[in-house]
């Protein structure tokens, strides 16, 4: 019973220790716009550079707003989530059936308070085509 109880503190503590590091925000790590954060952001910059080293080409971005009915009432919220394709370019001479393309995805936040922009979780698909 006791190792029962130990545990379940022990997981309330780790949830609680996640959600206080997502709620911090560093706050000079803003950015004007959210095409700032696509551009300037630490995270995001380095999965592009990533890619460019293995050969990906960027094809197109689209950005995702996030529409709430009423303002957000906490200072730091969810603002949107942008979305790029990129693919390896094939030799189009060659009879290539197959491309290869890497999705990147990175949520932005917006802080009411500084009223600045503020790079999230950035996540990279990979899929092949035939």
């Amino acid at each position: 019973m006791k190792n029962l109880v130990t545990a379940a503190l022990t997981s309330l503590a780790c949830v609680f220790s996640l959600s206080s590091m997502a709620t911090n925000v560093d706050l000079a790590s803003g950015y004007n716009s959210t095409s700032e954060v696509l551009e300037y952001g630490r995270q995001v910059r380095a999965v592009q550079q990533q890619l460019a080293n293995a050969g990906y080409v960027l094809q197109n971005c689209s950005e995702n707003q996030i529409n709430y009915f009423v303002q957000p009432s906490d200072p730091y919220y969810f603002y949107s989530e942008t979305h790029c394709m990129y693919s390896i370019p094939r030799d189009t001479g060659g009879m290539s059936l197959q491309t290869d393309y890497a999705k990147l995805s990175m949520k932005v936040y917006y802080h009411q308070g500084n009223a600045l922009y503020h790079e999230g979780d950035v996540t990279v698909g990979y899929f092949t085509v035939y």
